[in-house]
């Protein structure tokens, strides 16, 4: 019984000493954890946020535990968002370089139903052949984002736009009024004889195309930051204020361009089956459908960019859907609208729409959403 008792104690004295050598904690950060909650328009998250003192022990090193699906803050600055489980060491020195810091800071970890006890925060010094990954590890497993003024841009940029609108509505106030109405898409004014809007080269329709293409390169620039789409245009989305507003309006200029071309597309078609000068009515009524889709879209990114950025890529992917199906609805009601104004066989009309928009749009389509 004594030599029993005796070799328990030896595993156990075995077991500190395999403990002591994995790392010495200086402190234990876990009962100073708070808990909050933050709401949004789209969605909510709960936040674990903690006080770390960085002005004692230089030499040490923090120990940093996070579930799967949190977002890390240091103070106002996103770290990174983590993909799986992770424990990891992170030198006090680096972490005071990293984020320019002196004395203390706030890390808060983001995520919808969180709890203090899947949270590790510990300074010590941590022995490298513990299972303790290292930073180089963590960094190449987890996605670091790097401190960014593309949003910076992105409210500025929509200022801009807004006071673009303001001046159009001061100089074509009737015009505006009758292009953002969703009540227009049901009638076919459009089609009509008395449609004050006949032609496409005219100051008003410019002036509005260009409004329109700037918001939509926006728009575009978001969904390329957020979703990762087309790596060939990264470049877009990164650099200085300046250099962003640059390709701004590089891409804006592209869309413009694009926009003649597709109204001069449905003109050549429109002669193509003699429908007479329908090109402008068929244009103009998938442009107000265009133009208001890319407004509820630009409401929706930016809110989520003020009150929930972390959730941007998904809830912009469900809109870009929502958006697809409802352009798709919107060829369909131009379809029944012209069936009734346009005096032409229904089965050469739906060759038409499927030559002039669907096959184009849906080619388009798959080549972004994929």
């Amino acid at each position: 019984m004594k030599q029993y008792f005796r070799f328990s104690f030896l595993i156990i004295m075995m077991l500190g000493m395999i403990k002591l050598a994995e790392g010495q904690v200086l402190e234990n950060y876990d009962k100073l954890l708070t808990y909050d909650r933050q709401s949004g328009w789209f969605s909510s998250s709960d936040v674990i946020a903690v006080d770390l003192e960085l002005s004692q022990f230089p030499s040490s090193s923090f120990q940093f535990g996070f579930p799967k699906g949190s977002t890390i803050f240091v103070g106002d600055v996103l770290w990174f968002q983590v993909e799986s489980d992770t424990v990891f060491s992170y030198p006090l020195k680096s972490f005071l370089d990293k984020f320019e810091l002196k004395d203390k800071a706030k890390i808060s970890i983001l995520r919808k139903g969180i709890t203090k006890d899947e949270v590790v925060i510990r300074k010590g010094f941590f022995a490298k052949s513990s299972e303790v990954h290292s930073l180089d590890i963590v960094e190449n497993s987890l996605e670091e984002r790097k401190v960014s003024s593309f949003y910076d841009f992105y409210f500025t940029a929509l200022m801009v736009i807004m006071l673009l609108v303001a001046l159009y509505k001061l100089i074509y106030p009737l015009v505006l009024k009758y292009i953002v109405d969703p009540q227009s898409l049901f009638t076919a004014e459009d089609f009509s004889e008395s449609n004050a809007l006949q032609k496409f080269f005219t100051l008003d329709i410019i002036f509005f195309i260009l409004i329109i293409n700037l918001l939509l390169a926006l728009v575009m620039m978001v969904g390329i930051k957020e979703t990762g789409w087309s790596k060939s245009l990264q470049f877009t989305i990164e650099g200085k204020p300046n250099e962003l507003f640059f390709y701004w309006l590089v891409i804006t200029l592209l869309l413009f361009v694009a926009t003649i071309l597709k109204f001069l597309f449905i003109k050549f078609i429109t002669f193509v089956y003699d429908l007479g000068k329908k090109e402008f009515s068929h244009f103009f009524y998938l442009l107000r459908i265009v133009s208001i889709l890319l407004l509820v879209l630009t409401l929706i990114i930016t809110l989520v960019a003020l009150n929930s950025p972390e959730s941007m890529n998904s809830v912009l992917q469900y809109s870009l859907y929502i958006a697809f199906w409802a352009y798709i609805i919107g060829v369909f009601f131009l379809m029944l609208i012209m069936m009734n104004k346009v005096s032409f066989n229904n089965y050469h009309l739906f060759a038409y729409i499927c030559t002039a928009e669907l096959v184009p749009f849906l080619i388009i389509s798959k080549f972004i959403i994929g």
